[in-house]
């Protein structure tokens, strides 16, 4: 097996960005003894001399228009099971660690990804759009696999052999052991994870208790180290606290981009896609606005559900600035995955027609758009209809019918030879336009192919009245 950690070390701050506060400094706060203390800040706070573990007025005398948010668990669970969702677009098998990471067992996706390198790459891609930092350790272990992403180290260990190479310089402060423990590693003089290891397992257990020792074995791999399989949920429903409101619909691009990664994810792990999406934003006095998302195919494209997302929003009008975003997938579908080619090792993926109709209808609304579809009637000119695009039905079976239909027949004037057998067509004697006409498909000499009829008043002479393309 081999396992990935995906850490994100600035996720309680992380949660907090948005596009219209990347140059403002920001603090996330949690309550250490009778004071506050700084629990993680961005960059620009960093810049301006704020570090973790900072006394909140201490931060304040440095930065006086410091944006602070209290550390809230349920959030940052919440957050977390969103990226559990996310990481399954990778793996069959993950397992989300409080308060700040995911592992991944990433031996079967190797080739799916195109090796290991592609995947790790992909990994930090996807997490860089959304605004999170990461480190991804790779080990055969999953608690080694924690231990080298806690580490900061993302040389990836394909194998035992390796892995053992990286892990005798790691320092033991990056252990999780509680602080008693540390402290006697410390005043033992061990300061990296080879000197635990050359210890006898008894002298081990004696001098720093079993949880020491089984920690050295888990990393090993001598003992388990369950990681219980994430399962997601029969439906689809996130929703993401906006960290400033949005006045407008353009701020909103970030946290719909989080939550229809969550989404995707979700859509690959049941092979499904979806048809139906709605986006709820919430306010804080009036009622929350409604924004119906609806595809013609079932789609799991997170490119095109974010493009017809914010489509659909720039025509919508607020009647206040949004606190809350949620999304809920009301309808899924199965979908035909793209397979690959058997001789080209690349192949573009061209943009679909549903695609272009869903672009189209998500800007100028639904009823902007129609198709044509066959009418009870036997009138040619008389035989479709117009409905919307949205609702179309494709018919079980279309007659012999030409696409280039002419508005009005004319008398043919060179020489036809009828292909079929006539089809009669009586109609409209009720109305102004009573039609007795008997059809045949004809070619002329050239190899053109038309739709003809004679009257039944003069079978002799024939009408063109359409056109095979």
């Amino acid at each position: 097996m081999l396992w990935a950690c995906l850490y994100f070390p600035q996720l309680s701050i992380d949660r907090q960005r948005s596009e219209e506060n990347t140059n403002t400094p920001i603090a996330v706060i949690h309550q250490h003894g009778a004071r506050k203390q700084i629990m993680a800040c961005n960059h620009c706070a960093s810049e301006l001399g704020i570090t973790c573990g900072m006394a909140l007025t201490s931060a304040y005398a440095v930065a006086p228009d410091l944006q602070v948010s209290d550390y809230k668990e349920d959030e940052q669970q919440a957050h977390l099971y969103q990226l559990a969702l996310w990481a399954i677009s990778y793996s069959s098998w993950v397992t989300p660690r409080m308060p700040c990471s995911i592992l991944l067992e990433i031996d079967a996706s190797l080739k799916l990804f195109g090796g290991l390198d592609s995947l790790l790459e992909k990994l930090h891609s996807d997490a860089a759009a959304q605004g999170l930092s990461m480190v991804a350790g790779v080990a055969p272990t999953s608690t080694a696999a924690a231990l080298f992403a806690y580490a900061g180290i993302e040389e990836p260990a394909r194998s035992s052999k390796a892995m053992n190479r990286i892990l005798s310089n790691i320092p033991v402060e990056y252990l999780a052991l509680d602080e008693f423990t540390q402290r006697g590693l410390r005043q033992s003089g061990i300061r990296v994870l080879q000197q635990l290891i050359d210890i006898q397992p008894a002298a081990l257990t004696r001098r720093f208790g079993h949880q020491c020792t089984d920690l050295v074995y888990k990393i090993s791999g001598t003992l388990p180290d369950p990681c219980p399989a994430f399962i997601a949920p029969d439906t689809f429903s996130q929703a993401f606290d906006l960290p400033l409101e949005a006045p407008d619909t353009n701020a909103l691009s970030f946290p719909l981009n989080r939550l229809l990664g969550s989404l995707g994810g979700y859509l690959r792990a049941g092979d499904h896609g979806v048809k139906s999406l709605d986006i709820t934003l919430y306010h804080h006095r009036n009622p929350p606005t409604q924004v119906a998302l609806r595809f013609l195919s079932a789609t799991a494209d997170h490119s095109h559900l974010l493009k017809v997302a914010k489509e659909r929003l720039a025509n919508t009008t607020l009647p206040e600035p949004v606190t809350r975003v949620k999304i809920e997938a009301t309808e899924l579908a199965d979908i035909e995955r793209d397979g690959k080619d058997l001789f080209q090792k690349s192949q573009a993926q061209p943009t679909s027609i549903q695609q272009v109709f869903d672009g189209l209808m998500a800007r100028l609304g639904k009823d902007a758009l129609y198709t044509a579809l066959p009418d009870d009637d036997h009138r040619p000119e008389k035989a479709w209809m117009a409905a919307m695009l949205e609702t179309r039905q494709p018919p079980s079976e279309w007659p012999a019918r030409p696409l280039w239909l002419l508005p009005e027949p004319y008398r043919a004037t060179e020489p036809l030879t009828l292909t079929t057998n006539p089809e009669r067509i009586e109609n409209g004697w009720w109305g102004d336009s009573d039609v007795r006409r008997d059809y045949c498909i004809a070619c002329n000499e050239h190899g053109s192919y038309y739709w003809v009829f004679s009257l039944r008043q003069a079978p002799q002479t024939l009408y063109i009245h359409g056109v095979f393309a």
